[in-house]
């Protein structure tokens, strides 16, 4: 490299084989999602006991989910746009270390107005946690391992819910303040830890500051053999952006408008499905299904472990078979796997088997979904994109709780309520199969020529 005048880094990083920095960035990324994941949902997970705790009905609860969605929606419209100018490293450990100090002073709460205005403020940190750990292992990957990568991460989102399980059977009964030290807790060490070794996007960098000296450090560790004498470039080879100021407006130019509306689509029906279920399945299923808490955490195990299957294995087949192929099928087998709860013994083998079907289809679904969103855009504008395609997502987590305690008021019994969840999931297939419809070189494994996914 002594002597080279432009040193390329997307193409630099596409031909590389898979190395200890990539497993250790990738690993740190998936405990990173783990604490997130479990924190989103810890409401829900201990809800019976927390709302006893208070002294009110777990419906009463509703308003504490929809406020935590509320500050989740309006974090993720501001924080893809900050991380596309500040980085995303920074932006993602800010909104750790704050959310962890929050989620700890929570169990001191004892009104429900207090735990609104905590979940809410919590809420818009949360929310840099997805798109950027979404953003920073795409822009380490090779193009052809991207999906795969995005969706193992993201498997630590769904392992946050296992985490949420072992909470539930183990610390519940100490006290449901035991949850909001562990999720207060386990950002705030991580925080430390990624401070020292989590480095910044190469590709953010060489966009937006081609002659930080770390670059040359950071191309290093990936590639020990690599001589820089001071006189290289760095620049990215990719599609060019023409609102580079504003994101939030490029993510509708150059013929990505008819993508991004659909994948806001799929985005928001996917979520109100997760966070209903999130917010009420322990409340539907105690109560109106009289299952034990015992059982109840086999089943979330049981759905948990699936979904991180799913969710390792969708980007594998996504890579390789196209993404909007695969998706509309595992979003419509959750669907279905929702929907067969009507008909089975809640205490049988069969809802075991559904309870596994729905984790690994909805899970990989998921997943998948969010690394369609990140080969969907160029580096320039890629938190805003994941971001605000999570925003959507979040209008649909508004909806779902709020749905849920609706459902729960009425008394309509527990398959009623999880044959309504099945629509959306199913909606959200439909989405991602008219990109399909209207792109099909969108379905092209992501590792070959012509796998950008933007609409004629």
């Amino acid at each position: 490299m002594n002597g080279s005048k432009a040193f390329d880094v997307n193409n630099f990083l596409d031909g590389r084989k898979v190395g200890r920095t990539h497993v250790l960035i990738v690993a740190l990324l998936i405990v990173t999602m783990m604490v997130d994941g479990y924190d989103i949902f810890l409401i829900g997970i201990i809800l019976p006991a927390l709302a006893d705790g208070l002294g009110v009905e777990p419906e009463m609860m509703t308003i504490v989910f929809v406020m935590q969605q509320l500050g989740l929606l309006l974090g993720n419209f501001l924080v893809g746009p900050v991380a596309d100018r500040i980085g995303r490293r920074v932006t993602l450990l800010w909104c750790l270390v704050i959310f962890g100090s929050l989620t700890l002073v929570t169990m001191f709460a004892t009104t429900i107005p207090q735990l609104v205005v905590l979940r809410f403020i919590a809420g818009i940190f949360f929310s840099g946690v997805i798109p950027n750990v979404i953003a920073l292992v795409s822009e380490i990957m090779p193009r052809r391992l991207r999906a795969t990568t995005v969706s193992i991460a993201f498997s630590g989102y769904t392992g946050g819910i296992l985490i949420g399980s072992t909470v539930q059977a183990w610390l519940l009964p100490f006290g449901w303040q035991a949850a909001f030290v562990v999720g207060g807790v386990l950002p705030l060490l991580l925080f430390a830890v990624l401070w020292f070794v989590l480095p910044e996007s190469l590709q953010f960098l060489a966009n937006n500051k081609p002659d930080d000296p770390r670059i040359p450090r950071l191309l290093k560790r990936i590639d020990r053999s690599l001589e820089f004498d001071g006189t290289e470039t760095f620049v990215m080879r990719e599609e060019q952006v023409a609102s580079r100021k504003l994101p939030m407006i490029a993510l509708f130019q150059e013929g990505r408008a008819a993508t991004t509306l659909l994948l806001w689509t799929g985005f928001h029906m996917a979520f109100i499905v997760s966070n209903l279920f999130g917010a009420w399945k322990t409340t539907v299923l105690n109560e109106f299904g009289g299952l034990p808490f015992t059982r109840i955490a086999l089943l979330m195990a049981v759905q948990s472990l699936a979904g991180i299957v799913g969710t390792l294995t969708s980007g594998f087949v996504m890579d390789r078979l196209g993404p909007t192929r695969v998706l509309p099928v595992y979003l419509a087998g959750a669907s279905l796997a929702t929907a067969a709860v009507m008909f089975l013994d809640l205490w049988g083998v069969g809802i075991i088997i559904a309870f596994l079907v729905f984790g690994y289809f909805s899970n990989g679904g998921l997943s998948g979904i969010n690394a369609l969103a990140s080969i969907s855009y160029p580096s320039a504008i890629r938190a805003t994109g994941i971001s605000w395609a999570h925003g959507a997502g979040r209008a649909g987590a508004m909806i779902g709780p709020a749905l849920g305690g609706v459902l729960i008021a009425r008394d309509i019994g527990v398959g009623p309520i999880f044959v309504i969840t099945a629509i959306p999931q199913m909606l959200a297939a439909v989405a991602v199969f008219a990109i399909w419809l209207r792109n099909p070189s969108s379905g092209a494994a992501t590792g070959t020529p012509g796998a950008a996914l933007r609409s004629a």
